[in-house]
C-alpha cells in the first residue's frame, strides 16, 4: 500500500486553500465576479484560477455567464440551503455565554430586538448569590442600557470594513424599565453580534451589580470584543481584521 509523502499532503492542503479562497471571493460580489477581480482577491494568477474554475464549473459550484462573469452555482446553493436548515443559533451562542460567565463570574445575556422591546433570548447566570438576573423570554424596554443601545445602533448591520471597537457600549445604573427592581443597581457591557450579510444577530452582554462589576474595565471590554467578533465569524459575518 502506497503512503502519502508530506510534500503530497502539503500540495493537497494548498490546493484546498486555493479553492476556498476562490469561493470566498464570491461573497462580496453577489452580482458576479470577473477573472481579474478573482486575481485581485486571491493573489493567484489568472491561468491558475482558470484551472480551478474548470473543475468548479464541472461540479456545478460556479457557472460562467455569457458576459464572462462568474456566479456561484447550484451546488453552492444546495450547501447554503443545508446550512440554513440545520443551523441552530442556540448551540453557537450558549457555549459563548457559559465561557463569558466562567471568565468574568458575572451574568451573560444574548438580547434580540422585538419591535419596541428587547428580549432576553439566552442567558447564563452568575454563580454569585447577588447578581444581575433576567429570566429568558423577558421583554424589556428599549431604554438607555448598553444592550438596548447596541440593538438600536446596529439594526441595519455594518460594512465589512467596520471597526469592531466602535460597537462597544457600557452602562451603569441605567434602565428606565421598572419590571426589574435591580435595574438601577446594575452595570453592563454590550457588543453587537452579526450574521450573514453583516446583519445584526443580537446584542451580547455581561452585567453585574455596580458594587462589584466595573463596565470600564479594559480586560472585560477586550474580552467582549474578541468574543463577539469570533461569534460573528461563526454566524457568517465578514468583518475586517
Amino acid at each position: 500500500m502506497s503512503r502519502l509523502k508530506s510534500t503530497d499532503v502539503d500540495r493537497s492542503v494548498k490546493a484546498v486553500k486555493r479553492t476556498l479562497a476562490i469561493l470566498d471571493a464570491f461573497i462580496p460580489h453577489p452580482g458576479g465576479i470577473t477573472l481579474g477581480e478573482l486575481e485581485t482577491a486571491t493573489g493567484l494568477f489568472k491561468s491558475v484560477i482558470m484551472r480551478y474554475m474548470l473543475t468548479l464549473e464541472a461540479e456545478h459550484y460556479v457557472f460562467k455567464r455569457p458576459d464572462g462573469r462568474y456566479e456561484l452555482g447550484s451546488r453552492a446553493y444546495q450547501l447554503g440551503c443545508t446550512y440554513q436548515r440545520t443551523f441552530n443559533l442556540h448551540q453557537h451562542v450558549l457555549p459563548v455565554l457559559e465561557t463569558l460567565t466562567a471568565a468574568t463570574l458575572e451574568s451573560s445575556t444574548f438580547y434580540v430586538r422585538d419591535g419596541d422591546h428587547r428580549m432576553c433570548l439566552l442567558r447564563q447566570d452568575s454563580p454569585h448569590h447577588i447578581k444581575s438576573s433576567v429570566p429568558v423570554g423577558t421583554l424589556l424596554d428599549m431604554d438607555d442600557t448598553s444592550a438596548a443601545s447596541v440593538l438600536r445602533q446596529f439594526e441595519h448591520g455594518v460594512s465589512p470594513r467596520w471597526d469592531y471597537r466602535q460597537g462597544l457600549f457600557t452602562s451603569s445604573g441605567a434602565g428606565l424599565n421598572r419590571q426589574l427592581a435591580d435595574s438601577l443597581l446594575t452595570a453592563s457591557i454590550s457588543v453587537p453580534v452579526f450574521k450573514h450579510d453583516n446583519q445584526l444577530a443580537g446584542a451580547l452582554s455581561i452585567s453585574g451589580p455596580t458594587s462589584r462589576f466595573d463596565p470600564e474595565d479594559a480586560a472585560s471590554q477586550q474580552l467582549m470584543l474578541e468574543t463577539a467578533k469570533a461569534l460573528s465569524a461563526v454566524l457568517g459575518a465578514v468583518i475586517a481584521e
